[in-house]
């Protein structure tokens, strides 16, 4: 190959690009022939690589100039229409962002309140269990019927206190893990933003 040879394809293989592009890179590799001269055509060539390997990165380039140059005001102009966008949805958007944050929070706290209640009820019976047991042995000198009934009272109001603290503390643990692995989410999507 040499170099008209090796121009022509070059132009060939430059075809999709407009004119004065494929112009101005066919003078730029003209005028690398002329500098280096004659006697080093073949040198050049080989330095070079096959036309189609110059075409390809000189319609790279061209590519990459051609979506920096075009894509500025595509972008300023998307980015007003974006703030045009904004500025009309904001008064329905708003309000709507902030019910659903108000929900959220709304649900967190009847749920900590909800955990909250069973477990003061789980205490309270657990306390009145050990209340009513203590009274039911003050009483047994004096009536065995209430003495029993006293302590089968306490007897199962503590039982049944046990069995309410016992899964509100299970609860409240998956609770609480679960409202941390969301927030932590939360805040790594706001951190990836």
């Amino acid at each position: 190959m040499n170099r008209l040879e090796f121009i022509e394809q070059l132009k060939k293989q430059l075809n999709k690009l407009p004119f004065d592009e494929t112009k101005e890179a066919v003078d730029y590799y003209e005028q690398y022939f002329d500098e280096a001269g004659e006697e080093n055509e073949q040198a050049v060539i080989a330095e070079l690589g096959s036309p189609s390997a110059v075409a390809s990165q000189i319609i790279a380039e061209f590519a990459v100039k051609d979506e920096n140059l075009d894509s500025s005001p595509r972008r300023g102009l998307s980015g007003v229409w974006f703030g045009i966008l904004a500025v009309f949805a904001s008064p329905i958007a708003l309000p709507i962002a902030l019910t659903v944050v108000i929900l959220a929070l709304t649900l967190v706290i009847v749920m900590f309140t909800l955990i909250a209640s069973i477990a003061v009820t789980g205490l309270a019976l657990l306390l009145g269990g050990i209340f009513c047991a203590g009274v039911g042995v003050l009483v047994a000198f004096q009536s065995f019927s209430t003495f029993v009934f006293y302590l089968g009272t306490g007897t199962f109001m503590f039982g049944l206190g046990v069995l309410m603290i016992i899964p509100t503390v299970a609860l409240s643990k998956k609770c609480f893990s679960w409202l941390t692995k969301q927030m932590s989410k939360f805040v790594l999507r706001r951190n990836a933003k």
